[in-house]
């Protein structure tokens, strides 16, 4: 009975690693401000800013989390980028969070004005930090 148990784990921890998803590639990391935070009765708007991402330069963004449940939903958002040299980028986002304590996990596939890129970050909501990265998508 013992074996079996442990066989069954095994098969449960094996499966597990194959649904699991990595992204890799060449990407660029930003890090962003929380500027302010709006709340409603289902949702939550956080605007935030950048001093620095990639190639869009100085970018302001807007997520708007929608509650399915007490940790996670999905959202949509905006984002503005400016260059250094005066190029302007507009974004649709979109894409699903979930939190883990003052952590909110952020995924997305966004509508850039230069294609379709997908985004991954973490924001802490005690420090006001937003973490992404942002990859390129073919």
């Amino acid at each position: 009975m013992k074996f079996k148990s442990l066989y069954a784990l095994a098969l449960l921890f094996c499966s597990l690693n194959i649904y699991a998803f990595d992204v890799t590639g060449e990407h660029f990391d930003a890090k962003f401000k929380i500027t302010s935070v709006t709340l409603g009765e289902k949702y939550s708007i956080i605007n935030a800013e950048s001093d620095a991402a990639g190639q869009y330069g100085k970018v302001y963004v807007s997520y708007k989390l929608k509650n399915t449940s007490d940790t996670g939903g999905t959202w949509t958002g905006q984002g503005r980028g400016i260059s250094p040299e005066g190029n302007l980028a507009r974004g649709n986002l979109q894409g699903v969070w979930t939190r883990k304590g003052k952590i909110i996990a952020i995924k997305s596939l966004d509508d850039v004005t230069d294609g379709i890129n997908y985004m991954q970050g973490n924001i802490d909501l005690i420090s006001g930090d937003i973490v992404i990265e942002v990859y390129k998508v073919d």
